[in-house]
């Protein structure tokens, strides 16, 4: 499958939705295209900037639909998006106008399954997070707060995680590992059955 790639420095995974403002003319066309084929465009995850100011895409990304038009305050065009599936890039060109387009490979979205008890600190956490920052719940109106490839994911957008990382976590067959990080990343104190 070909995908017009939009490059970003966040990770996006799917059921992950975005606001986005497109002024670029390049981006434009894209958006243009994206709603009339009706097979989206991709998000194409950069690394962190060097001492130069450049940056490397990442090989794995995320395919998105667009699920609402807006004019901005500034007159612009407006756009949330989002996240279907992951892709790997099998090859990259760039046209004349600096659109690059890539062919991908489409992966298996993670199976849902439901967190454990123990576990179940991570969704609690992330529920605070939501309530902090209402623009975050606002674009999750139906939150799966049981589900642990659901609530996973949400913390891989959300927490400052090393794109490298990221990426590793992101090209995993299911939400095993990623959900094994998160726990270890919690403080003791925070994890059901401790001692205080």
């Amino acid at each position: 499958m070909k995908l017009a790639l939009l490059p970003l420095t966040l990770h996006l995974m799917p059921g992950g939705k975005l606001p986005l403002r497109i002024f670029e003319p390049r981006y434009v066309r894209m958006v243009s295209e994206a709603s009339r084929s009706g097979t989206g465009f991709g998000i194409g995850m950069l690394d962190e900037l060097d001492e130069e100011g450049n940056s490397d895409l990442f090989m794995l990304g995320t395919r998105v639909r667009i699920i609402d038009f807006y004019t901005l305050a500034d007159g612009l065009l407006g756009i949330t998006v989002e996240a279907t599936e992951r892709f790997r890039i099998r090859s990259l060109e760039r046209e004349s106008d600096g659109l690059l387009r890539a062919e991908v490979e489409l992966l298996d979205n993670w199976q849902s399954c439901a967190l454990s008890p123990f576990e179940q600190v991570l969704s609690d956490k992330l529920q605070e997070v939501f309530a902090e920052y209402p623009e975050l719940a606002d674009l999750h109106p139906a939150p799966r707060w049981r589900d642990a490839a659901w609530v996973t994911q949400r913390w891989l957008e959300v927490l400052p995680i090393k794109g490298q990382l990221a990426q590793l976590l992101m090209a995993e067959d299911s939400c095993r590992r990623a959900l094994a990080f998160l726990m270890s990343m919690l403080k003791p104190e925070s994890q059901p059955g401790s001692r205080h």
